[in-house]
């Protein structure tokens, strides 16, 4: 999750940068134009008004493409080299001779991605299209001057120095690629150590506080996996979709572990207590959660990503708020609980009624799937009930793995 994260962000900050690059070169396409009609240059105006429609196009359509669909898209690297490529094949055909160096920029534009293949396919489309435009402006004679007037100085002195130079200059940015992507991975390396020491600092203090109420820790996994689960049916059944993602079911599975974390200010008196607890001290008890929300906002204030934290610190203060209002520490209604909290909160019921406690024996697992669908719409969101009952098989099977 770690080195997909980084990728991701490696990419998208990449098609920045892409979209800017193809802004500026439209402005200096526009700059070009208007000095051809004050005279400054000599193209002749059909050829320039040709190359300033096609590069136009060419060169804001990816751009509107990153707008619409956000600068994550997967394919937008791929688009902005393919109509960088195009562009080319545009500027090769009309002012042909006129111009050098921007034959090498789809190059360029995969330069920045720091992808081998990327730079690759780059390299081979733009020898495709300045080779394929310089042939068509020598054909229909679109070219601005007569400097190869035959076949044979056409391929000679325009295609085949331009293919070297720019085959020179791919290898170049393929050096430029592996050297940037050894360091990237160093960094995902690096990034995915802490992150496995982050979680296993949250499993191991969160196994300490379990054990204290003689858990065994298993509780934590058991619980951290139930959410997994669960979140997962739920994004590929499209549920709560505006929130749900990848990412939140990783961060959901890590904040899992803590949602107990408040018990460490519970005395040992009412925590071990083998019989019912008195009113007074089930309130003691209760506090777990505002103390738990404190812990996470005090002690862990700077661990993970923000997204990480916020979730940690809800699924500590809300997982025992009921949908029907009726819970504690805030009696929240329906959907003010939040989502990770309504998550957690039928994974740590379900877990708690089907393991033996220092108070009482396991049930059977059916009446524990029973208690779960008898509170759906009083104590647990409907649909997330409707979700967990539907993979009753995968949970038991994973009981019975343990």
């Amino acid at each position: 999750m770690t080195e997909q994260r980084i990728s991701q962000r490696n990419e998208t900050d990449a098609n920045v940068t892409a979209a800017r690059v193809m802004i500026i070169t439209f402005a200096m396409l526009t700059l070009s134009y208007i000095f051809n009609l004050v005279g400054i240059f000599i193209i002749p105006h059909k050829v320039m008004s040709m190359y300033y429609i096609g590069g136009a196009i060419t060169l804001l359509f990816p751009t509107l493409i990153h707008h619409l669909m956000g600068a994550s898209y997967k394919l937008l690297k791929y688009l902005y080299v393919f109509c960088a490529g195009i562009f080319i094949l545009i500027v090769s055909m009309t002012l042909t001779y006129h111009t050098v160096v921007i034959y090498a920029f789809p190059i360029v534009v995969a330069g920045v991605y720091f992808d081998r293949r990327l730079t690759i396919y780059s390299t081979i489309l733009t020898q495709v299209v300045t080779i394929a435009g310089q042939i068509l402006g020598f054909y229909f004679n679109w070219w601005p001057d007569k400097n190869f007037p035959t076949w044979f100085e056409l391929i000679t002195f325009s295609i085949l120095p331009r293919a070297l130079i720019l085959l020179c200059f791919s290898f170049l940015i393929m050096l430029l690629t592996k050297r940037t992507t050894k360091l990237l991975s160093e960094q995902i390396n690096d990034a995915r150590k802490i992150a496995d020491l982050h979680r296993d600092i949250i499993f191991g203090f969160a196994t300490l506080v379990e054990n204290r109420d003689e858990n065994t820790g298993g509780h934590v996994k058991r619980t951290s996996r139930y959410v997994e689960l669960l979140a997962d049916e739920m994004l590929n059944r499209g549920l709560y979709e505006e929130i749900l993602d990848k990412a939140f079911i990783h961060n959901l599975a890590m904040a899992a572990p803590m949602h107990d974390i408040g018990k460490i200010a519970v005395p040992d008196s009412i925590l071990q207590k083998t019989g019912k607890l008195t009113p007074e001290e089930f309130e003691i008890m209760k506090t777990h959660t505002i103390r738990g929300g404190q812990i996470i906002h005090e002690t862990f204030g700077n661990v993970g990503d923000e997204q990480y934290r916020r979730m940690a610190y809800n699924v500590a203060r809300f997982h025992h708020e009921k949908w029907n209002g009726s819970g504690y520490p805030d009696k929240l209604i329906g959907d003010d609980i939040p989502l990770s909290a309504r998550i957690m909160s039928v994974a740590d019921v379900f877990d708690a009624i089907s393991q033996k406690r220092c108070y009482r024996d396991a049930m059977p697992l059916e009446e524990c799937f029973a208690i779960i669908e008898q509170g759906r719409g009083k104590d647990f969101d409907p649909q997330i009930v409707d979700v967990f009952m539907d993979i009753k098989d995968k949970v038991a099977k994973y009981i019975d793995n343990t």
